[in-house]
Parts: C-alpha cells; sequence; structure tokens
C-alpha cells in the first residue's frame, strides 16, 4: 500500500506530474475498453422496435397506440429523426413533445433509448398495415449518424356494432352540462348559455361527435363554434380529446319555460356495446323586461340641440344663390361657344402683337434705345431704314431729301465704315440727330394722297421729286 501512495506521490508531483496522471488515466482506460465482453462491441448503433398497444377487438372509431422504441448501446448526441406515418383508412396523430426514456438488456448488451407514441384512429373496417418505420439519430462520442428500421405490423379492424356517429372511448367517458344567465333573475332580451362537454379517454377529439343543441320556443337560438381539445399527460404524451358544444337562448317572450333534456351516445371501447349518458333539462322563468326611465329627456335634449344648429337664411342670399347656380348653368352650356372665342381673340392678339412688331414706331423705338447705349452696330438703324423708306441702303433712303441729308450720310458712313480716327460716339450722335429730321421729312413724303388728288404718275410734284432723286442716285454711282 505504501508504494501504491510513493508512486501517485511521484506522478502527481514534481515536473513530470500532470504528464504521469494523464497517462495513468489512458491506460485504465485502455484496460476498461479491452475488459468490455465483444457482444457490446458488435451490438447494432441503433435499434428500433415498434409495437401496437391495442384491445383484442379493434372496431372503427377505436383508438389504437403504436409504440416506437429507439434504442442505442451508447448515447444520443441529437434527438432521433422519426419518420411521417400515413396509413390508408385511419387518422394518424405523431407523437407530440417529449418521449420516455427506456432502458432494457438484449443478449448481455445494455440499451438506452426514448420511446414515442403513434395514436391511430380507424375509420373504415379490414386489415391495416403499419409499414416499416426508419428512424436516423447521431450517437457516440463522435456524433456519427446511425440508422434502423422497425418491422412492419397488423391489425385488424371490425365494424361498428352500434349506430354510426357515436364515439368509442378506449376508457372513462365523461359528458356533462353547464347554464349560465345573464342577467339572473332572467328577462326578456336576456341571455341563456347551454354548455355540453364530453371528455373521453383514448379518443381523439376530432372524432367525438357534435350534440344537437335543439331550440326553444320563445326564444331565439344562436350556436356557437365547438370547442375541440386533446388532452395530454403534461409531456406530450396522448390521454383523450374533449370537445365542448355551446348555444346561446336569447328571450324573446316572457313566462315559464324549460330547455329539455339531452342523451349523448357512446360506444364501450372494450366491449363494443353501447352506452348513453343523461344530461337532465332546466326550467326558467323569464320575466318581463322593465320599463327604464332615463334621467333626462330626450325629446326635450333633441329639440334643445336643433334649435341650437337652427340657421336663418335671408331671401336675399337665396336669390344670389339661384342667381349663380344660373350662371353657372349658363356658362357650362356655353362653354364651346366660349372656348372658341377665347382661341379667336388669342390668335387676334398674335396678330396685334405681330403687326406692331412689324411697324415703323416700334423700330423707331428700338433705335432710339441702341442710340442711348455705346456700341458700333447698326443693324437697329438698318431695320428701321428698311421700315421707314423701303431702301437697303442710307445713300438710297436720303437721296429724295436734298443735298444737305446726302452730305451728312457719306459723312457718317465714311466715319463709321472708312475707318477714320474718330471715336464712334462722335459720327453716332450725328446719326441720331438726323435720322430725327430725316424721319419726319420721310412721314411728310409718304402722307396719304387726298381721294381727289391725281395719280402720282400724273402729278408734276410728285414726278419732279422722282426725277430728283433718280438723278441722285445716278449722280452717286
Amino acid at each position: 500500500m505504501s508504494c501504491m501512495h510513493r508512486m501517485l506521490w511521484f506522478l502527481t508531483r514534481g515536473r513530470a506530474g500532470w504528464f504521469g496522471l494523464s497517462g495513468l488515466f489512458g491506460l485504465l482506460g485502455l484496460v476498461v475498453s479491452l475488459g468490455q465482453p465483444a457482444a457490446a462491441q458488435d451490438a447494432p448503433a441503433l435499434r428500433v422496435t415498434a409495437t401496437l398497444q391495442a384491445p383484442s377487438e379493434v372496431r372503427v372509431g377505436a383508438t389504437v397506440q403504436l409504440q416506437l422504441e429507439v434504442l442505442t448501446p451508447t448515447w444520443f448526441t441529437q434527438p432521433p429523426v422519426l419518420p411521417a406515418l400515413d396509413i390508408p383508412g385511419a387518422l394518424v396523430t405523431p407523437p407530440q413533445g417529449e418521449g420516455e426514456l427506456v432502458r432494457d438488456t438484449v443478449g448481455g448488451v445494455s440499451y438506452s433509448g426514448v420511446r414515442y407514441t403513434y395514436v391511430l384512429s380507424p375509420t373504415a373496417a379490414g386489415a391495416m398495415q403499419v409499414p416499416a418505420l426508419a428512424v436516423t439519430a447521431k450517437v457516440g462520442p463522435g456524433g456519427q449518424e446511425a440508422s434502423g428500421a422497425s418491422k412492419p405490423v397488423s391489425f385488424s379492424v371490425l365494424p361498428q356494432t352500434a349506430a354510426a356517429g357515436q364515439a368509442m372511448a378506449a376508457g372513462k367517458m365523461e359528458v356533462t352540462q353547464d347554464f349560465s344567465m345573464a342577467p339572473d333573475p332572467l328577462i326578456v332580451g336576456g341571455r341563456i348559455t347551454r354548455s355540453v362537454t364530453q371528455r373521453a379517454d383514448g379518443v381523439q377529439a376530432m372524432l367525438l361527435p357534435a350534440v344537437a343543441l335543439p331550440d326553444l320556443p320563445g326564444f331565439k337560438r344562436y350556436p356557437r363554434e365547438p370547442e375541440v381539445t386533446t388532452l395530454d399527460d403534461g409531456r406530450g404524451g396522448f390521454v383523450g380529446g374533449q370537445r365542448i358544444d355551446r348555444a346561446d337562448y336569447v328571450a324573446e317572450e316572457a313566462g315559464t319555460f324549460r330547455l329539455p333534456p339531452l342523451t349523448v351516445r357512446w360506444r364501450d371501447g372494450a366491449t363494443g356495446q353501447p352506452a348513453k349518458s343523461e344530461l337532465p333539462g332546466r326550467e326558467f322563468t323569464v320575466a318581463t323586461a322593465p320599463a327604464v326611465t332615463p334621467p333626462f329627456s330626450l325629446t326635450e335634449d333633441l329639440a334643445r340641440l336643433r334649435h341650437g344648429l337652427r340657421w336663418v337664411i335671408p331671401a336675399a342670399w337665396l336669390a344670389w344663390g339661384a342667381g349663380l347656380l344660373a350662371a353657372l348653368a349658363a356658362l357650362w352650356l356655353t362653354w364651346p361657344w366660349w372656348r372658341r372665342l377665347a382661341a379667336a381673340l388669342r390668335a387676334r392678339a398674335a396678330r396685334a402683337a405681330a403687326a406692331r412688331r412689324a411697324s415703323e414706331a416700334w423700330h423707331w423705338r428700338a433705335w432710339q434705345r441702341e442710340t442711348r447705349r455705346q456700341t458700333a452696330s447698326l443693324g437697329t438703324f438698318y431695320r428701321w431704314l428698311r421700315v421707314a423708306t423701303g431702301a437697303q441702303d442710307l445713300r438710297a433712303a436720303v437721296a429724295p431729301l436734298g443735298q444737305t441729308p446726302r452730305q451728312t450720310a457719306a459723312a457718317v458712313l465714311r466715319d463709321a465704315y472708312g475707318g477714320a480716327s474718330q471715336p464712334a460716339s462722335a459720327w453716332r450722335g450725328v446719326l441720331a440727330k438726323s435720322s430725327v429730321q430725316w424721319r419726319l421729312a420721310w412721314r411728310g413724303r409718304h402722307v396719304t394722297a387726298p381721294a381727289h388728288a391725281l395719280p402720282g404718275d400724273l402729278n408734276p410734284v410728285q414726278a419732279g421729286r422722282t426725277a430728283t432723286a433718280q438723278d441722285a442716285q445716278g449722280s452717286q454711282r
């Protein structure tokens, strides 16, 4: 014993203590693994078994539990993946919630795993075949994926021995009812709610039949949607089903009335024999609804509100309103004509503006504005000159005016285009002052002749002026 203590002290102390301890643990693990039986090493990674939990006789509407055990000799690193089960002629509910932990020993090998429960409810008689169910899971220290499959199982379903539409309870079947009134005591316009609850062990809730709640004379019946609930054991395990049927009865008359008793029929799943539950009726007295006196007069309040909203409209406003409506109606009827008139006015205004821009006065004002600027361009002057005289150049325009205008025009042209050293303001000022005199002369020469005057070719004065102008033009050439 002292030798063992010295060895452990040596392995845990000193510079190589931790390395020695890890080596010791590794040696122990190797010994344990070599000591395991060979059967455990040869065991399958996943063992899947399917078992039916059913009575000796399975009838249509009964509930059969299919227990699926998934076992492994190691451990699960991920929950098993269960297959979807579909059986023709049966209603199948897959496992809900957590499975049940189970342990088993087969061939000297210990297995542990989970048990899942499928709930089967046959809807047709005959042979029911449950196929093989393949399950996959990750097991072992490395999380390796393993798979396994159960063997097919089958069972026979007998036809119903009682009237159709009755639930078959595999265990306990409870049928209760409840009444509620609003108000209590009941008056005309009040409501009675009748509730019938079916609670059956081993029966799926959707297979519980509806309870017919009949009409009652003197009441208006309003059925509600049923409440269907699956009962479990708190861990997802199937226990049974519950169905609640309700109806509201609204009193329309005063008097004494009685809701009739109800009979709910069902069948014992073990024997297949019919059974029933009797629900007693109940008598109600409906009183006349008392006359309700409001704390204030509705008629007076409404009259007061109408008086506050009463408006007096002067007669003149009505006349003006009628006139405005008539004017709007006339405008709407004559709108196409007004549109054409507006288009014509716009066209006329455009023509007037074009004529104004083409007139001599408009070009004269433009030339006057140009003379006040310090520019050397004569474009505005020549545009006015063409409109005022019809001539294309200055010499031809002033030729009919005499010797002095011709000399002035020649001097202006020489200073403007001859390259003289005089500034542009000098000859522009001369041209601006001379153009005023020339305009007066040209306008005098273009005075419209009276209606009784001679034509131009027969008028000696006009003929003389024309000849003088032609001679002046010839001398310039």
